[in-house]
């Protein structure tokens, strides 16, 4: 099979010139063409040219204009750029240069000329390739060298807990001493089976097999387990272990339980062990944002423990490089855990990063997103809503009236407001009379959005936050964006459908109880 061909963008306004540089090049090249200078520019950001052969005088968009375009971008500031031109004078050769242009043909040219610069500039191009190469491939090498290294370091030290353990349990005596040898080799085989399984899911990240498995799942709950499995090391080394977790965050949600857990687990745990003795280790969770049925929650570890340098940071979550060698050895642990942890927060729509200072201590901290479960009604049996009051801020009368007339059985109480000069001033004359608010947004004297922040302003002093949900026609993800940003819990469209309208009130008037 040949070799892939270098590739040229030739840009010209003349058909016949095009065709002559075209008749010389095609031979030992890809050869793509185009007659302006806006044109040029999409090609070439889309096809990555090797050399580009530029006209400057052409309408519109001149070549002096096309190589600036072209430095501006990230994909094609680095494309090199031959002027071919009738300019001759020094000043526009001068001029051509200065914007960046590799080199300056002028026309009538040679042909053999014009095959030698291409070739010269090809030529350099296909060397630093191969030196960038070279380099990568040796840097791989060095890399995966060094982390098989390390896995025969870290395999083999579990292994040798568990069978020279075991060969004394044989002939332990003492059934106290028997106890504490197989509880070592609980511990060491544990070590083991969670270095295979890093390995494994680093085997699937890189062959792009790594999936996630959603079901309903209890955030509480999964901080409970994960805090039973650190507890005794935490009692071990004295350390402190509190938690802070939003009490907003439902009960129940959708996502894969295995995979944040073991992104928890692994923050924790490394955190307990890069932490000294007697210092002290945090959990906060709570919730960033809530849209629609997607929620995006926020979860951090901290702690006070040896800290990681600006360098090392810079190197956590890439694999096969991010630990350093004399702390690895220290501490134990291949170091796969956090490019693992990288990867599944990504696939679960978030990111995640570190804050960390030498000897103060680090926070880990990353965001993910959740599904809801947003109640419907069964077989047309209302929900018991008694005791519950709304404010219904809408300023059309037959939009109030369809609301009203929806959840009438429900035994929910509704004030109503015209607008949201009305509203502000019902919930600032009694803010804790009200449960919940249904905000329009297009409204005459105040509307939705300068509501909601007046009201978010009066919250200021209080713990309680009211949820606001918008109820507009406005469905564009950037309008319900401006909604969340500007202090509103959730959004639902018009027209209004009954059992989403009724879900998302039982939901929220639950978790405000």
């Amino acid at each position: 099979m040949d070799e892939k061909k270098n590739s040229l963008l030739i840009v010209d306004d003349e058909t016949s010139n095009i065709m002559v540089l075209t008749h010389i090049l095609a031979a030992d090249y890809t050869v793509y063409t185009v007659k302006d200078g806006r044109t040029a520019v999409k090609v070439a950001e889309k096809q990555l040219p090797d050399v580009i052969l530029l006209d400057i005088i052409m309408p519109d968009m001149d070549g002096y204009e096309v190589i600036a375009e072209l430095k501006k971008s990230d994909r094609t500031k680095n494309i090199p750029v031959i002027f071919i031109t009738g300019l001759s004078n020094v000043e526009d050769e001068e001029r051509g240069l200065s914007l960046g242009a590799a080199d300056y043909i002028t026309k009538p040219f040679s042909s053999a000329v014009v095959k030698l610069r291409v070739k010269n500039q090809i030529n350099q191009i296909n060397l630093t390739r191969q030196i960038i190469d070279t380099e990568t491939a040796e840097k791989t090498s060095r890399q995966r060298s060094d982390f098989l290294s390390r896995m025969s370091h870290e395999m083999r030290t579990p292994m040798n807990a568990i069978m020279g353990m075991t060969a004394l349990a044989k002939n332990a005596s003492n059934t106290e001493k028997r106890d504490d040898m197989l509880e070592k080799i609980n511990s060491a085989s544990g070590q083991l089976l969670q270095l295979i399984d890093d390995v494994l899911d680093m085997s699937d990240i890189e062959d792009n097999k790594l999936r996630l498995n959603s079901s309903e799942f209890s955030f509480a709950v999964v901080i409970r387990d994960i805090l039973n499995k650190v507890n005794p090391s935490v009692r071990k080394k004295q350390q402190s272990l509190t938690t802070d977790i939003d009490p907003s965050i439902p009960d129940s949600l959708i996502g894969d339980e295995r995979r944040l857990t073991q992104v928890i687990l692994n923050l924790l745990t490394n955190a307990i062990k890069f932490t000294p003795d007697g210092r002290s280790i945090q959990i906060n969770a709570f919730v960033r944002e809530v849209l629609e049925e997607t929620l995006t929650m926020q979860v951090e570890v901290i702690d006070h423990g040896i800290g990681i340098s600006s360098e090392q940071q810079e190197k956590l979550f890439i694999p096969f490089e991010q630990a350093d060698g004399g702390v690895s050895r220290k501490y134990a642990g291949a170091g796969l855990g956090l490019p693992i942890a990288n990867h599944i927060i990504s696939l679960m729509g978030g990111e995640i990063w570190v804050e960390s200072e030498i000897d103060k201590g680090s926070k880990f901290a990353f965001t993910f997103k959740t599904k809801l479960i947003i109640p419907e009604v069964m077989d047309g049996e209302p929900i018991s809503l008694e005791g519950k009051t709304a404010l219904l801020v809408e300023d059309v009368e037959i939009n109030r009236e369809i609301v009203m007339a929806m959840l009438e059985e429900t035994g929910l109480q509704i004030i109503c407001a015209e607008n949201g000069q009305e509203a502000v001033d019902y919930f600032s004359s009694g803010p804790d009379e009200y449960d919940v608010i249904l905000m329009d947004i297009n409204m005459p004297v105040m509307d939705g959005i300068k509501a909601t922040l007046s009201i978010r302003a009066l919250e200021v002093s209080s713990e309680r936050r009211i949820p606001i949900i918008a109820m507009t026609a406005n469905v564009l993800m950037s309008e319900v964006e401006k909604y969340i940003e500007a202090g509103m819990t959730d959004h639902i469209g018009k027209p209004v459908d009954f059992s989403r309208l009724l879900g998302k009130l039982y939901y929220y008037m639950r978790e405000n109880q």
